[in-house]
């Protein structure tokens, strides 16, 4: 046990609860003297907009930026985002703007806008609060870089109210102590960061051009034509049998992209797998403890389960049922085209629920490697078809169960099939591999960075 000595003097004015307390007590000893937030605002923190986000059908249209847009490295994400109807001018994004989440799980996430980096308007959610500082006082690159040190997590830590939904509102972020070196220290202490973000960066591109080329691996092991685009000059045919129970417009068929092999079976998805089995938990009593994946535990990176949760028998209601080895595949925009599946392993007691929003696959028969099934459903080309095959509102598309089904996938020996399967989990270590060697470069500039400022 830890025990600490603490003068009345010291909490005087401030709060007493114990993790502030200590923050404050082990930050005592900055080697820069510490200047509140407000002190260094060019104007008064801003809350965001309060819209409903819509589909961003081009890259031109202004992109709606909340938490769930920022990466946790602190960039936006790579995928088209969401709009909104109405865009207020208060709210667009200007250069060196910071944003920082005030509430949920991400209290405290930053996004540093760059108008140099960005070719389209950016304006921001109401779960976010902008910041614009004082730039003859604090580099903005520095105080960005500040929200992704520990000190400043153990500051979010100490003083978001724990009771209900983590929150920090803006009076609370504006008396946030910040060390401030001289100009030239903040400049060089960016450029350690910078020098390290870059070679993070890099190795992240790399990783993801690993990840990406599962695709390509996938068509040539196979034996499917990747060019399958229908010329928007050509006239082409579909059977009425092809047709029956999905949509009708021109489209759909058009930029439908078919997994049919040169070399092996092709069959119909329905076929070989069950989708949505029916699963109850009858012989388990109410209080078994089970996993329970909610979407944001699946990893749409890689493609896995990144975090598993417990519930119990009694609290499965309304939930979606499944077992171990079951291929989770979200059917709801953006899960689906983000790239939300996985299979479900090393569950509590071999079961578990989740999402709604989830298929729930399942193979037929022992000659089909749910592994398999994984990889061709998961390729870009089936998902960026899938997509174009959504019903439902502009904000709740999904893909019908009746597409689903009639997805075509290759069914080669199941030899080839652990061919394909052993060859792509090495490329994904590999992928791995790289990011954590990206991280380890980062990691390493922040402990510079904060002994730096720390002393």
């Amino acid at each position: 046990m830890n025990l600490y000595n603490i003068h009345i003097k010291e909490i005087l004015g401030n709060r007493y609860d114990f993790s502030y307390v200590l923050y404050k007590y082990n930050t005592l000893n900055f080697h820069y003297p510490t200047i509140a937030l407000s002190r260094l605002l060019k104007s008064k923190p801003q809350y965001g907009a309060a819209e409903a986000g819509v589909i961003r059908e081009s890259l031109d249209a202004a992109r709606y930026i909340r938490i769930t847009d920022i990466t946790e490295n602190g960039e936006l994400s790579d995928d088209i985002g969401v709009t909104a109807k109405t865009i207020n001018g208060k709210y667009i994004l200007n250069n060196n703007d910071i944003l920082i989440a005030r509430s949920g799980n991400t209290v405290g996430k930053s996004y540093l806008h760059k108008s140099d980096r960005i070719s389209y308007p950016c304006f921001f959610a109401g779960y976010m609060i902008r910041f614009i500082v004082d730039e003859e006082r604090i580099n903005p690159d520095y105080f960005f870089i500040y929200t992704r040190l520990t000190i400043f997590k153990d500051w979010v830590k100490a003083t978001q109210r724990s009771t209900g939904q983590p929150n920090i509102n803006a009076e609370e972020y504006s008396g946030l102590q910040i060390p401030l070196p001289p100009i030239g220290i903040q400049q060089k202490i960016v450029d350690i960061y910078t020098t390290a973000q870059n070679a993070k960066l890099q190795k992240d591109k790399e990783s993801k051009e690993l990840l990406e080329s599962i695709d390509d691996y996938l068509l040539e092991a196979l034996s499917i034509n990747p060019s399958q685009e229908v010329s928007s000059e050509s006239v082409f045919t579909k059977k009425i049998s092809e047709m029956i129970g999905n949509r009708l417009d021109v489209s759909f068929y058009k930029d439908r992209f078919e997994m049919i092999s040169g070399i092996y079976p092709n069959k119909r998805l329905f076929s070989i797998v069950d989708i949505d089995p029916t699963i109850r938990f009858t012989e388990l009593a109410d209080d078994t403890p089970i996993s329970f994946i909610p979407m944001e535990c699946i990893d749409d990176t890689f493609g896995e389960v990144k975090e598993q949760r417990e519930t119990t028998i009694a609290k499965t209601k309304g939930y979606t049922k499944f077992e171990e080895n079951d291929l989770l595949w979200a059917k709801i925009t953006p899960c689906m085209q983000n790239g939300k599946s996985a299979i479900a392993r090393n569950l509590t007691n071999g079961v578990g629920c989740g999402s709604t929003e989830y298929y729930v696959i399942r193979p037929k028969t022992d000659d089909l490697i749910i592994d398999y099934v994984y990889l061709v459903l998961r390729h870009h080309a089936v998902l960026k078809a899938a997509q174009n095959s959504f019903g439902g509102s502009a904000g709740q598309q999904r893909v019908s169960s009746q597409y689903v089904k009639s997805i075509v996938i290759p069914h080669p020996p199941i030899d080839v099939q652990k061919s394909i399967i052993a060859t792509v989990i090495q490329i994904k270590e590999r992928a791995k591999q790289l990011q954590s060697e990206g991280s380890k470069v980062l990691a390493e500039a922040k402990a510079t960075i904060e002994k730096m400022i720390l002393g």
